[in-house]
């Protein structure tokens, strides 16, 4: 034990965590030779430049628990005098625990008591997806984006293109894909206009799809480019799978 415990043992290990994060994560390239020539300097320096900045503090326990209070205290509030917040954000709460059909109940009562609220609309639009429900998804998805096209930086649009395509209306659901594109260049638009063109067999478009979301890195500031890690893997996945 006293001997795992020597610094030389520590940094070691500590080095050895520092590249399999970056063979989970992949940062820029460089940093793997940083890690190897520098040793635990250059651990050190990785971590506090890719590791620290994207870890979550938060403790999913404390975190389960501290919404389950919150829920239960939301129920007392609505059953005893149910307001459109407390509706809402209770509907919410349902909706992150997997009770959606629970959470659709209290949409439609907020959207009863006010039927140009957007989240509500938005949220039940979500939960009717989680169901299965596409059609209803449609039909409240649809009039979010009348309401508003960029709702939330046009996730409302987004939610919409993933209920057509579980209704199975491709032809819709790259409609609105392109739309989004034609205003912003969001790698989950490019992601999913891509995969329906190649189930179409329209490799070429496709691909230039997968390639857009490498492009658009070039630009993007380091917090940026840790948060569109998950989509250049994809995109990187996507594009091989092309080649073979």
């Amino acid at each position: 034990m006293a001997a795992f415990l020597n610094p030389w043992t520590l940094s070691t290990v500590f080095q050895v965590l520092m590249v399999v994060h970056f063979i989970r994560h992949r940062p820029e390239g460089y940093w793997f030779w940083v890690i190897l020539s520098l040793g635990p300097l250059g651990a050190t320096a990785y971590f506090f430049v890719e590791v620290l900045p994207g870890f979550r503090w938060e403790m999913p326990l404390v975190d389960r628990w501290e919404r389950r209070r919150r829920r239960q205290w939301l129920e007392r509030i609505v059953s005893e005098s149910p307001t459109q917040e407390a509706l809402s954000e209770l509907a919410w709460s349902c909706g992150k625990d997997g009770d959606y059909r629970r959470a659709i109940e209290l949409f439609s009562e907020a959207l009863d008591r006010d039927p140009h609220d957007l989240d509500s609309l938005y949220g039940r639009g979500l939960s009717a997806i989680e169901t299965g429900d596409y059609e209803a998804a449609v039909k409240d998805l649809r009039a979010l984006a009348e309401a508003d096209a960029k709702y939330k930086l046009h996730q409302g649009n987004l939610a919409l293109a993933k209920a057509y395509e579980g209704l199975g209306d491709e032809d819709k659901a790259i409609e609105v894909y392109r739309s989004i594109l034609d205003n912003s260049p969001i790698s989950r638009a490019y992601w999913g206009l891509g995969e329906l063109l190649a189930k179409r067999g329209e490799t070429e478009q496709a691909r230039e799809m997968m390639q857009a979301i490498l492009t658009k890195q070039l630009g993007l500031p380091r917090y940026l480019r840790r948060q569109e890690r998950p989509w250049v893997w994809r995109a990187r996945r996507f594009l091989k799978t092309l080649a073979a």
